[in-house]
């Protein structure tokens, strides 16, 4: 399994306009710029992911008594509970992130008409660990406070039924004319995944991977880390006042310090409100293309008619997929399509440029 963050999402838009171009029989001017598009998107997740082990050591070299002999041992126990606990977070969460990104480069295979070459995927062998990860997956806002989990039961089975559907994808060579199909059988599980169950627009998200960079990075960690800050360099001026009001030089030296630490929690606040707001815009373009893409066929989107159409994309098979037909898409519904992405893409691009 790779150890990545992807957990992105420029992606999907860009990915989006090539596949549904493409599964036209037009190919986009260039299907590598959606490449570069989510290999972008790839580098900020992992930058998140990792900085959430990070956030949490810079928060110990502002612990303890400012000038104190043994103030290195009094951080020895949070240096320990950061390497015990948030290590392995920046690890899973790199995976959990990695999924979205894996989906997103599979749609641009299925649009290039192209498949994985070499030894088949097995979702035994690639994903089985997977599930089990995302829901043993527990952290703590201090070395006293009561372990939670970080994933809820519905965003594991989303993540899980988004691993088998890339598993298949290659397992049965699935052809370009497939992705309307994806995108329609593969969105509730996208939903969840990146908002949780129950999302409602303009309101908080209750789950999924935006409220997890929101309660344990933005309003976890990095609240943490910015509460250490104030209360180092606070006692540090009460401790040493005098002193540093006889050395004006000092005195600016020590508040220099604290500027750049406040400006870099605040810049990685930033970072990952900008990212959450790009997943936000992504999972609602995506929604609005199957909205969209349902209308095409007239494809109710429940009930036991969808399931059958969905049933080949989730279930393990060696069997390469049969084309059933009606799978493209008019011309007239992919005018629509790119009237949703260019109007979602107005919004996404500035976002992109303040993560960069």
């Amino acid at each position: 399994m790779k150890q990545n963050y992807s957990k992105s999402h420029k992606t999907l838009t860009l990915l989006a306009l090539g596949l549904l171009m493409s599964s036209c029989g037009r190919d986009i001017p260039s299907l590598e710029n959606v490449n570069q598009a989510v290999e972008n998107l790839d580098v900020a997740a992992k930058d998140i992911s990792t900085d959430m082990y990070g956030s949490c050591i810079r928060a110990t070299k502002f612990f303890g008594t400012p000038g104190s002999p043994t103030i290195l041992s009094e951080r020895q126990p949070e240096e320990k509970f950061c390497n015990e606990n948030y290590q392995q977070i920046s690890l899973v969460m790199g995976d959990a992130n990695q999924i979205l990104i894996d989906y997103m480069n599979a749609l641009v295979l299925v649009a290039k008409g192209e498949s994985e070459k070499g030894k088949p995927i097995s979702f035994d062998e690639s994903y089985k660990n997977l599930g089990d990860s995302l829901t043993n997956l527990k952290f703590s806002s201090s070395r006293t406070a009561a372990p939670q989990a970080v994933f809820k039961p519905e965003e594991v089975q989303a993540g899980v039924a988004i691993a088998k559907f890339l598993t298949n994808l290659f397992t049965k060579e699935m052809r370009r004319n497939k992705l309307k199909q994806a995108i329609l059988c593969t969105d509730s599980d996208i939903q969840a995944y990146i908002k949780g169950k129950g999302a409602v627009a303009g309101q908080p998200e209750p789950g999924g991977l935006i409220a997890i960079a929101n309660k344990v990075y933005v309003n976890g960690l990095l609240a943490e880390e910015e509460i250490s800050i104030r209360t180092y360099f606070s006692e540090y001026i009460a401790l040493f006042g005098d002193d540093l009001k006889k050395n004006p030089l000092d005195f600016i030296a020590l508040e220099e310090k604290y500027n750049n630490a406040m400006d870099l929690v605040r810049d990685r606040k930033q970072k990952a409100q900008m990212y959450s707001a790009i997943l936000r815009n992504l999972a609602s373009l995506h929604a609005s293309l199957k909205q969209e893409l349902a209308k095409d066929d007239d494809i109710p989107l429940t009930g036991e008619k969808f399931d059958n159409y969905c049933q080949e994309l989730f279930q393990p098979s060696q069997t390469k997929t049969v084309d059933k037909g009606h799978q493209e898409i008019k011309p007239e519904t992919m005018q629509k399509v790119q009237a949703i992405i260019a109007k979602h893409m107005k919004v996404i691009k500035p976002l992109l440029k303040k993560i960069e």
